[in-house]
């Protein structure tokens, strides 16, 4: 069930999207999922996320999945994964890396995100945002293994 707040935020996001050029639509936890081509045929989701607010204001953050790794005994991220990521944070613009853990999955998410204020979101910083997010995701496939459909 989606709030009556994720809602509406959603609805402004989607709104902002279209004037944007970008198509999307709510998956089923109630996100706005983006597609995406890239160079070489390659293609990513990205998708836009109510937090809540800070301040009173309304945050989403745009995501998108760069590698699923399974948990479990002798499974999950290493130590050196892990520093890899910390560093590939200083190197990415308008992004950054994190790990979102998916017990009921048995598995960890790394994913590309970005946050932003819905009330200052534009179409320009929207586009921004998404392309951002998903081509730091992607390049991170690329570099360490494909990540699962989100």
């Amino acid at each position: 069930m989606v709030s009556d707040d994720k809602a509406r935020v959603m609805g402004r996001v989607a709104e902002v999207a279209a004037l944007a050029g970008i198509k999307g639509k709510l998956d089923g936890d109630g996100d706005f999922g983006m597609g995406f081509e890239l160079e070489r045929g390659r293609t990513q989701m990205a998708f836009a996320r109510y937090m809540g607010q800070a301040g009173g204001r309304d945050v989403v953050m745009f995501f998108s999945q760069a590698k699923c790794i399974k948990t479990g005994w002798l499974k999950g991220l290493s130590r050196a994964a892990a520093l890899e990521l910390l560093r590939l944070n200083s190197k990415v613009y308008f992004a950054r890396f994190g790990i979102w853990e998916a017990p009921a999955r048995g598995e960890l998410m790394i994913v590309a995100s970005l946050d932003h204020l819905l009330d200052t979101l534009d179409p320009e910083e929207l586009r921004a945002a998404v392309w951002s997010v998903a081509q730091a995701a992607d390049n991170y496939e690329r570099e360490h293994g494909g990540g699962d459909a989100y």
